[in-house]
């Protein structure tokens, strides 16, 4: 599912990006659709639209983790979280859910925003979009 979702957000680009060229008058449909199409590049084309959007779930999304005590750093949690621009959604039974607090953070992430910390013996396991899951390891060795 999340590959079908890049696939359409690839394809969206690539016709907003056609789109622009054509209204600046930088470009025709005609001479788009031939330098498109022509030799290799209409190749090179399909295997991104096809290979980005199955290979980017394997590494736009990791687990980390950090050795803490998950009851006993729940406020730290979640005033990392917050600095990272996530808000609480789910709570409960060990485990913990986020996704982004406003609008343009969802958008930013393609609303792939749910970061999920869960308790794991002495450690805490930290999943979701590669970025914001190293950017909240770091704040909470940190804090920590």
């Amino acid at each position: 599912m999340r590959a079908a979702k890049y696939f359409v957000y690839l394809l969206g680009l690539f016709i907003v990006l056609y789109a622009l060229l054509i209204l600046t008058g930088y470009s025709s449909w005609e001479t788009l659709g031939r330098v498109t199409a022509s030799g290799s590049r209409l190749w090179l084309l399909l295997a991104a639209f096809v290979g980005l959007p199955l290979l980017y779930p394997f590494f736009g999304f990791v687990t980390r983790t950090v050795r803490a005590d998950f009851d006993g750093s729940k406020e730290i949690i979640l005033r990392t979280m917050a600095l990272n621009g996530f808000k609480p959604v789910e709570e409960g039974d060990g485990r913990m859910v986020f996704r982004a607090a406003t609008a343009a953070g969802k958008l930013r992430l393609l609303y792939e925003d749910r970061i999920t910390l869960t308790r794991d013996d002495n450690y805490i396991v930290i999943e979701g979009p590669r970025k914001e899951v190293v950017k909240t390891e770091f704040r909470l060795k940190t804090f920590l």
